[in-house]
């Protein structure tokens, strides 16, 4: 049972148990052959989870989504990462980008797109990073210039969630003078575009989801494609990352870190050792007591943000810590169960294996622990000028999270 449950109303309690049981019936079987196929994109599962219309889990029903609310959305990632991270990555990255349209796009554009995703018809993806600048997003080389009443597009971006998947983009490009503010603009782009090609580099874990290169070349859009107003990409970018993106990972690595506990629980009772099992050595219960006390206060922070937004309150010191704090305790934890696991941590074959090949690629992306930091420590001085969290909730009013 998770510590945050007796917290949780009724109606997100079932959606756990709902969710529970599709991850052990429908993921759980296919996780061998995800693993054995390496990196490749899994169709079926984005398709299995459409279904569900998970995607749809912060569009309104007047969209055909559920408005479920990030508490609601936290608690689909954290089930489904348990049992698969890869699984719990391929709905968290279009869930991104779908959060910038419903911040920044038009009536038009909400209404062309929204019913599509909702239905499990349309995947999104956002495109931020590029090879040279990583998380200076201010710094970034991609362009959009005005061509008659159209823009032209040129961008290499890379680590783009669901590439392989993706039928429509948020493509941040520089419109303005460099390094300025208001000099970045999002567009919508849709993935058959001419000149638009994807590449998949090899992923040493999460295996069925895609983290890929999209190269723009000469792509035109015409002016219905601006996402916002033309400077709006860094405050879109900022946004999505914060709001989403952070959070997201955080459930992400807590579903992983939950399943840590679990296997190396499993293995150190299993073992035989000294007329006992291995958890009876005081050593080995130590390590598992840590463990668990990482799990409860990681728990505590990612639901905790996600509590915040869905009650309307401003929170991006709880938004960076949940990733932070998430992303750190999976890492620690992981470390400490391999230690338990002895020879058999280093095995392919045993699960552990899988588990930190997924943990690794979650630190990275919403950007590492030291900018997390750099962020808070920004915060405790008083530095921060801009609450994202707090222009996010004023566009978007919340709803009541799964009445």
């Amino acid at each position: 049972m998770s510590s945050v449950d007796a917290y949780l109303p009724d109606a997100h309690r079932s959606l756990r148990e709902r969710v529970r049981e599709f991850a052990r019936a429908e993921i759980s079987p296919r996780v061998a052959k995800m693993e054995a196929a390496g990196t490749h994109t899994d169709h079926d599962l984005a398709h299995l989870m459409g279904e569900q219309g998970w995607f749809g889990v912060f569009i309104g029903p007047e969209h055909g989504g559920l408005a479920a609310g990030h508490l609601a959305k936290t608690i689909l990632l954290d089930e489904l990462s348990y049992i698969s991270g890869a699984a719990g990555a391929i709905l968290q990255a279009p869930l991104i980008p779908t959060l910038a349209l419903l911040y920044r796009g038009s009536p038009e554009q909400r209404q062309q797109w929204l019913p599509s995703i909702a239905a499990g018809a349309l995947y999104m993806a956002i495109a931020v990073t590029e090879p040279e600048h990583g998380s200076h997003v201010i710094g970034m080389t991609s362009t959009a210039r005005r061509k008659g009443k159209d823009w032209i597009i040129n961008a290499d971006k890379c680590f783009v969630g669901d590439s392989g998947i993706a039928h429509l983009y948020v493509v941040i490009a520089r419109t303005g003078k460099r390094s300025g503010p208001r000099s970045l603009s999002a567009f919508l782009v849709e993935g058959d575009q001419d000149g638009l090609d994807v590449t998949q580099p090899p992923l040493v874990g999460l295996h069925g989801f895609t983290a890929g290169n999209v190269r723009l070349r000469n792509v035109r859009v015409p002016a219905s494609a601006l996402l916002g107003a033309e400077g709006d990409g860094l405050d879109i970018a900022y946004t999505a990352s914060l709001v989403c993106g952070r959070p997201n990972l955080a459930a992400v690595a807590l579903g992983l870190h939950r399943r840590v506990l679990d296997v190396t629980t499993a293995f150190t009772t299993s073992r035989p050792r000294y007329g006992g099992v291995l958890a009876d050595l005081p050593v080995v219960g130590h390590h598992l007591a840590e463990i668990k006390s990482r799990l409860m206060t990681s728990e505590g922070a990612v639901y905790q943000a996600a509590h915040l937004l869905d009650q309307g309150i401003p929170c991006d010191a709880e938004l960076l810590n949940s990733k932070l704090v998430n992303s750190r305790a999976a890492k620690v934890s992981l470390q400490e169960a391999k230690d338990t696991h002895g020879g058999y941590g280093g095995r392919a074959d045993y699960e552990i294996s899988r588990l930190s090949r997924d943990i690794d690629l979650i630190s990275a992306p919403a950007g590492p622990d030291d900018l997390q930091l750099h962020r808070l420590g920004e915060i405790a001085r008083g530095l921060d000028r801009i609450q994202w969290s707090e222009r996010y909730l004023a566009q978007t009013a919340p709803r009541a999270p799964l009445a």
